[in-house]
């Protein structure tokens, strides 16, 4: 189901109208507290510096059955790349053997090439 929605309270709302749920319900099936959906649906995004984390997004896509690219796009987040669970877990494992100084150069590397995509669009 494609919900066409400027915004992610939007999307909360319609979602609930369209299959009669509650916050409660959408908290459930999602795995993400009440409390954060409720503010979300309010337009307080701001549960972090950049709004709602990717983590709790993609919970919330899953929960909902809403495509991960729904809902980034109605956060006004940029919409990940499709990455398989292998490809995940090799870039995982090679990160964490990273010290600090090492994972600071990789994140200012990976912003600065998502930037870069971003002034390309």
């Amino acid at each position: 189901m494609l919900l066409h929605v400027d915004d992610l309270a939007a999307l909360i709302k319609r979602l609930m109208d369209d299959k009669g749920w509650t916050l409660s319900t959408l908290a459930r099936r999602s795995g993400i507290p009440t409390s954060t959906l409720h503010s979300w649906k309010s337009g307080d995004r701001a549960t972090g510096s950049r709004g709602p984390s990717p983590v709790l997004l993609r919970k919330f896509a899953e929960g909902a059955g809403l495509t991960v690219a729904e809902v980034f796009e109605a956060a006004g987040r940029s919409i990940p790349a499709p990455m398989d669970d292998d490809a995940e877990r090799r870039f995982l494992h090679l990160y964490r053997t990273l010290d600090a100084e090492d994972r600071r150069i990789l994140e200012t590397t990976m912003q600065a090439m998502s930037e870069r995509k971003k002034s390309r669009s």
